[in-house]
C-alpha cells in the first residue's frame, strides 16, 4: 500500500510539481493578469528582459484582439524571429495565432521625467497594447527593458522580467515599484507597428479563423471592429458626453470619423482622423465632438472606419437631446378701450433660451375669426413685435367685442404669450 500510495504521490509531483509555469498561468485570458506577464525560469536566458517585454506585448495584443492563444507566445519561440547573438533587432516579424505582427523601434526625445512620461502616455494613445522601454536601470552604468501599458496621473505603470520570473509574479507595478530609474533614463522604445495575416493563415487555437475572401490569392477580409463602445441615449441640452472604444482590424486603419448628424444627414459635429494604426483608441477624439452644442431634437451617433482593405460603419445609433423652454414676453402692452377709428401701437420683447422659430400677432373678433394677423420667423433668441405694428389695422377695426394674441414659438415648445379681450365702440 506504502508503495503505491508512493508511486501516486511521483505522478502528482511529476504533473504538478515539475510542470512549466506556463502551463499552470495559461488558463486566464484577463489582460491585466500576472500570468500574462510571467516567464518561467527555464524560458528565461541572461539578458532577454527586452525579449520578454516584447513578448508580453504581443500576448496583450493577442488578448485585445480576442485570441485566447497568447500562452504560445514564449521567450523559445520569439528568439528566433526577434533576436541576433541575443541582441533584439530594430524590427522583425512574429507570427501567431494566424496573424502577423510587425515590430518597429524608435528614440524618445524629450528631456526629464515629466516630457519623457508625456512621450510614453501619446505613443499608448496609438499603441494600447503596449510599448517596449530600454535604458538605465538601478544597477551602476546597466540597462534594462520594461514593457509599459499604462499612465495615470502621470503615473507610468510597466511589467518588469525581473519580478515576473521563476517563482516572481507580481504583473504590472508602478514605475517606482521596478527595478529602473527615473523615467527620463529610457531612451529607446519597440511597438507594433502592423497587424496583418500570417503567410499560411493557420486556424487560430481558438477556433476562430479569419475566412479569406479567395483562399488562392491569399486575399484576407477586414475585421474592422469596435469594443466597448459608448452610446449616447437621451442627453440633456448642454450637457458633454465621453466618447469611447478600441477600434481594431487585421489590416492598417486609415481613418475613422466620429459624427452627431441631424435627420437630413447633415453633420452637427464630426471629426475625421487618419490613425495609421491597426489600434485605435476613441478617446483620443472625444475632446472634438462637441455633444453639449447640440440642440434639441433627434439625431445618430455614427462612427464609421476604414481600413487598407474595407471600410464600416461601427455605431449608427439615434439619440435624443431634451431641454426646456424659457419662453416669455415682457415689456408688452395690450388695448382696453379704443375709440372706432384710432390707431395702437403694440410692443413688446419675446425672448427665451432657445431660438424662436416663429411669432405670431393676432386680432380675433368675438367668434374667433382673424380680423389681422401677422407673423416672423425670427431664428434668434429674442424678437420685437413692434415690428409687426405696421400690419395690424386697429384704426380700421368696427365696433365691437376682440382678442388680441400674441403667440411664439422655440425649438421646443410653442406658446400663447398675451390674450387679451378689448372692445371699439
Amino acid at each position: 500500500m506504502k508503495k503505491r500510495l508512493a508511486a501516486i504521490l511521483l505522478v502528482f509531483t511529476l504533473i504538478f510539481g515539475v510542470a512549466p509555469a506556463q502551463s499552470i498561468f495559461a488558463a486566464s485570458n484577463n489582460i491585466e493578469d500576472a500570468a500574462v506577464y510571467h516567464t518561467p525560469k527555464d524560458d528565461y536566458k541572461s539578458g532577454d528582459c527586452i525579449l520578454t517585454a516584447s513578448k508580453c506585448m504581443i500576448r496583450r495584443a493577442l488578448i485585445m484582439k480576442g485570441s485566447k492563444a497568447w500562452a504560445t507566445v514564449t521567450n523559445k519561440t520569439l528568439r528566433g524571429s526577434a533576436t541576433v547573438l541575443g541582441q533584439l533587432l530594430n524590427s522583425f516579424t512574429f507570427e501567431a495565432d494566424g496573424l502577423a505582427f510587425k515590430i518597429g523601434c524608435g528614440y524618445f526625445s524629450g528631456n526629464g521625467d515629466a516630457a519623457r512620461t508625456k512621450e510614453i502616455e501619446n505613443l499608448l494613445k496609438q499603441h494600447p497594447e503596449g510599448i517596449v522601454v530600454w535604458g538605465s536601470n538601478s544597477s551602476k552604468n546597466g540597462t534594462h527593458g520594461l514593457l509599459v501599458t499604462g499612465v495615470k496621473s502621470g503615473v507610468v505603470y510597466a511589467a518588469d522580467s525581473l519580478h515576473n520570473t521563476g517563482n516572481l509574479s507580481k504583473g504590472i507595478q508602478k514605475w517606482s515599484e521596478t527595478s529602473m530609474k527615473g523615467v527620463s533614463k529610457v531612451t529607446k522604445y519597440w511597438y507594433i507597428k502592423e497587424v496583418g495575416l500570417a503567410k499560411n493563415a493557420p486556424q487560430p487555437a481558438n477556433g476562430q479563423p479569419i475566412k479569406p475572401i479567395s483562399a488562392s490569392d491569399g486575399n484576407y477580409a477586414s475585421t474592422l471592429s469596435i469594443s466597448n463602445p459608448s452610446i449616447p441615449g437621451t442627453l440633456k441640452q448642454g450637457k458633454g458626453f465621453s466618447v469611447k472604444g478600441i477600434i481594431n482590424s487585421n489590416y492598417k486603419i486609415t481613418k475613422v470619423t466620429v459624427g452627431v448628424y441631424d435627420i437630413a444627414g447633415k453633420a452637427v459635429t464630426s471629426k475625421t482622423i487618419k490613425p495609421k494604426t491597426w489600434s485605435y483608441n476613441l478617446a483620443n477624439i472625444d475632446s472634438y465632438i462637441k455633444f453639449g452644442t447640440v440642440p434639441v431634437g433627434t439625431f445618430t451617433y455614427k462612427i464609421t472606419a476604414w481600413d487598407e482593405k474595407d471600410s464600416a460603419v461601427l455605431v449608427n445609433t439615434a439619440y435624443t437631446v431634451t431641454g426646456t423652454s424659457k419662453l416669455k414676453i415682457k415689456s408688452y402692452n395690450a388695448p382696453k378701450n379704443l375709440k372706432k377709428g384710432s390707431s395702437y401701437s403694440i410692443k413688446g420683447k419675446i425672448t427665451s433660451n432657445h431660438k424662436l422659430t416663429s411669432v405670431s400677432v393676432k386680432v380675433l373678433d368675438k367668434d374667433g375669426n382673424v380680423k389681422y394677423q401677422a407673423s416672423a420667423n425670427p431664428n434668434k433668441k429674442s424678437y420685437n413685435v413692434k415690428k409687426l405694428d405696421s400690419k395690424i389695422k386697429f384704426g380700421k377695426l368696427k365696433k365691437g367685442t376682440y382678442h388680441y394674441v400674441v403667440e411664439a414659438s422655440d425649438t421646443i415648445k410653442s406658446k400663447t404669450l398675451v390674450n387679451k379681450k378689448f372692445k371699439v365702440k
